[in-house]
């Protein structure tokens, strides 16, 4: 293993002092000494661990450094470093060592995920197109519909050229197009009934996350399929799109949140305060692309941070409902 400075901060020196500066911290040492230059020159291609005793022995005050660096997010440990990685994913890297101290391993576990996207429509799209971008290696995608002129204003994996195929033939065609080593399988059915929904997980038992992008009618099946995964100790979750708001989350995740999908049943919300209730939101055929992308992103972001471990930035207990004409998000708990 290899210790890194994390390459999320940008390290400068002037005036005798070294300043870490991030988005919403920063931290400035007193480098007069030059113990801050010297670990930065030895830490800059990656320090193995003989290199870093060797180091320590000749420089004490490098191995207090390095604690507090450590301490405050600011090394990270990989084999390799970002510096010539071409994946895709190369630029994520960064993002990864912001929340974690091993971004390697949560890259890795992020490529090593199936994902089953239920629905490839105007949130299960954008939500494909994230996790294809993240590195994700296995898909299920799970459709019966064909691509029509009308989802084109929001739905951007097909071209107009796919206008009349098969939604999924056309999603594989994206995905492998971007993703050349990622595993595809298409699951070509409407999914109506518990019965049916039961039988897509039985087929599918080793799914480690599931976006729930269906929602005719809105509510009642949504429920009754994160119901069947909470069930399955699958991690699962829901966005809904209306004309002026929209709302997704929480992230269903057994054994960490409290909450289960029975607290966030549309049948459970009746009567409730409108402004901060998702059960008001009810299907519409009309759609802004925006709005589905902004959804989608988000349950995108929730999935690939659960399944890189990275827990603080993911709402387990919590559903977020986003006004879409004013930007305000507020929160729904049970």
């Amino acid at each position: 293993m290899r210790v890194w400075l994390n390459p999320a901060w940008q390290l400068t020196f002037a005036d005798g002092r070294a300043t870490f500066q991030g988005e919403k911290k920063k931290y400035v040492l007193d480098d007069r000494g030059g113990t801050v230059s010297r670990l930065a020159e030895a830490l800059e291609g990656g320090c193995d661990d003989e290199a870093i005793e060797a180091l320590t022995r000749r420089d004490p005050d490098c191995g207090g450094l390095m604690r507090a660096l450590r301490t405050r997010g600011l090394l990270i440990e990989s084999p390799t470093g970002p510096a010539g990685d071409d994946s895709v994913h190369a630029r994520q890297w960064g993002h990864l060592a912001l929340h974690t101290h091993r971004p390697d391993e949560a890259q890795r576990r992020i490529c090593d995920a199936t994902v089953m996207v239920m629905g490839v429509g105007g949130t299960g799209s954008v939500v494909l197109q994230h996790l294809i971008g993240a590195g994700v290696g296995r898909f299920v995608l799970v459709d019966s519909d064909s691509v029509q002129l009308n989802n084109l204003n929001r739905q951007f994996i097909f071209p107009r050229a796919a206008v009349g195929e098969p939604k999924l033939a056309a999603a594989r065609a994206y995905a492998s197009d971007r993703a050349p080593d990622a595993e595809i399988e298409l699951v070509d059915r409407f999914v109506g009934t518990p019965a049916e929904i039961d039988e897509v997980f039985d087929a599918h038992p080793d799914i480690d996350a599931l976006a729930v992008c269906i929602d005719q009618p809105i509510g009642s099946i949504s429920d009754a399929v994160t119901e069947s995964a909470w069930a399955r100790n699958v991690p699962s979750i829901f966005g809904g799109v209306g004309m002026q708001r929209g709302f997704y989350g929480p992230l269903f995740a057994p054994g960490r949140s409290t909450v289960t999908p029975k607290d966030f049943a549309y049948a459970e919300s009746a009567g409730s305060d409108a402004a901060n209730d998702s059960g008001s939101l009810r299907s519409t055929r009309y759609s802004f692309g925006p709005n589905n992308t902004v959804i989608g992103a988000w349950m995108a972001a929730a999935i690939i941070h659960h399944l890189a471990d990275i827990t603080g930035l993911v709402e387990y207990d919590v559903r977020k409902i986003i006004d879409f004409e004013t930007g305000r998000v507020t929160d729904q708990a049970r």
